[in-house]
């Protein structure tokens, strides 16, 4: 629930959280930092094979 807020960047506010956004909000905000995670491991292997 509270990944969003502690995210680097933080996506959202606790304030946010508990005021305005919805439960699919926070769903999406999740599903859109495990996709930020996803990009980032992939440069990752995509670098270290550049390395080789």
């Amino acid at each position: 629930m509270w990944r969003p807020v502690m995210a680097e960047p933080p996506l959202c506010t606790i304030r946010d959280v508990r005021t305005v956004l919805t439960l699919d909000d926070v769903f999406d905000l999740n599903e859109m930092l495990d996709l930020r995670e996803h990009a980032t491991a992939k440069a990752m292997q995509n670098a270290e094979r550049g390395r080789r």
